[in-house]
């Protein structure tokens, strides 16, 4: 696919490289830089530069996430591996093979931006191919012609200096493509408009009850709760944000409460005015009016016993995000399909579990930041010197990892990821060795 230059990207204030479909590849300041870029990647490829777009529409990066469950943007610690690899290129250690797209897609992933679904399979095939230059002498920390340009290639594309390094980001690039495959499979396109799956989701309430003049009984209760932790939905814990139902409440479409989400049975609706919905602080508010009907007088008997003691709420994703290990989901935006009287919570208030997964927790536990923590441990892992600050935050995290410590032994067995424990484990003792010798 050709690579064009405009100054027509929404996404770019000044001129940027866009493929024929309109996707943007790059921004830059200058026309004569985004030209550079176009040849350079239009070469790399083997294609003939195309000149400027002429194209109508363009789609985004942001415009793909926001539609998106998956995250594109790279964790913490392949951000910190692209950031030392700019570095290294800005010192003139890249060598001569590197493209200029490279070093772009480089600064992109270093600055926290959503990447290409294009990108992330580039990364793992780029990956899996080039292993093998980690095996040169020069990819050794203690060689003389440290860095190799192999591993500076690896640092910018995101992968890290060692095979190790290299492995956790093909694994991690394989598993947001095989996401994005999956979630391609179940995206179908009626009329132009994207429609997605349907999720569930669950919330305890405490229902206040009272009956009406007809037999019948009014309810009220929280369907959701704002920043409340979900139980484990998967391999994931997902919270709601302030706001995540405003778009969906504007719309003033028809919504349904149903028992158990079963369309036939119907037990209020906004259109009829029966039901109210409403978006506080605390979270998605209903009050609703049952008829004195089979199911509505079951209903309400169940209610009143405590049998049925939650509400539910299915959903598209309009907009989330995702915490670095993949482990925590935010929903910011959802399009409200219906609500539900069920017996079942998925999410509790009172989750306090405390789990030991992904870099961004354990930063956030020791109070420092994931990023200056990806650098810390990329140099140790490289064999690089660090400084006093550097130590300093290192030991930070370490004290926070004790076996003794309260937190740690809080932690359910099925919430720690076994493989990030031990290598934090791993990196204690090289630490502890580095502090004793010095």
């Amino acid at each position: 696919m050709p690579y064009y230059i405009t100054d027509r990207h929404p996404d770019c204030p000044n001129w940027s490289v866009v493929k024929e479909d309109g996707e943007l590849v790059a921004c830059h300041d200058t026309k004569d830089e985004a030209i550079d870029n176009m040849v350079a990647v239009s070469i790399a490829e083997d294609l003939d530069p195309a000149g400027e777009y002429e194209g109508e529409s363009f789609r985004s990066i942001e415009d793909d996430q926001e539609e998106r469950q998956v995250n594109l943007v790279a964790p913490a610690y392949m951000r910190a591996s692209a950031r030392q690899g700019l570095k290294y290129y800005d010192e003139g250690l890249a060598g001569d093979g590197l493209v200029g797209r490279t070093v772009t897609e480089a600064r992109q992933m270093e600055r926290g931006d959503a990447l290409t679904p294009d990108k992330w399979v580039r990364i793992a095939a780029w990956i899996a191919r080039h292993m093998a230059d980690l095996d040169a002498p020069d990819a050794n920390p203690q060689a003389d012609g440290y860095p190799s340009p192999g591993v500076v290639a690896h640092l910018l594309w995101g992968s890290g200096p060692s095979k190790r390094s290299a492995r956790r980001a093909m694994e991690y690039a394989e598993g947001v493509v095989g996401r994005i495959e999956a979630e391609n499979s179940e995206r179908t396109r009626t009329k132009g408009e994207v429609v997605k799956k349907l999720e569930l989701r669950t919330n305890k309430t405490e229902f206040e009850v009272r009956d009406l003049e007809d037999g019948g009984m009014s309810f009220s209760g929280y369907a959701s709760v704002f920043n409340s932790r979900s139980e484990n939905l998967g391999g994931f814990t997902e919270f709601v944000a302030p706001g995540a139902f405003s778009r969906s409440l504007k719309s003033r479409n028809n919504m349904f409460l149903l028992y158990d989400h079963n369309p036939a049975n119907v037990l209020a609706s906004t259109r009829a005015g029966t039901m109210r919905l409403t978006e506080d602080s605390h979270g998605l508010y209903v009050e609703a009016d049952i008829a004195p009907t089979s199911l509505g007088k079951d209903m309400a008997t169940l209610i009143r016993r405590g049998d049925l003691d939650s509400m539910s709420f299915g959903f598209s994703v309009i907009r989330d995000s995702w915490n670095d290990a993949g482990t925590e989901r935010t929903l910011h935006a959802v399009r409200l399909a219906e609500v539900s009287v069920v017996a079942s919570p998925a999410y509790v208030a009172t989750a306090g579990t405390v789990a030991v997964r992904g870099l961004s927790k354990i930063a956030k536990r020791a109070g420092v930041d994931s990023d200056e923590l990806a650098d810390v441990l990329l140099k140790l892992e490289e064999g690089s010197d660090m400084s006093l600050e550097e130590v300093d935050l290192l030991s930070k995290v370490v004290n926070e990892l004790k076996p003794e410590s309260e937190i740690v032994e809080e932690v359910k067995a099925d919430d720690v990821d076994e493989v990030d424990y031990v290598a934090l484990k791993k990196q204690k003792l090289k630490l502890l060795e580095m502090l004793s010798n010095g």
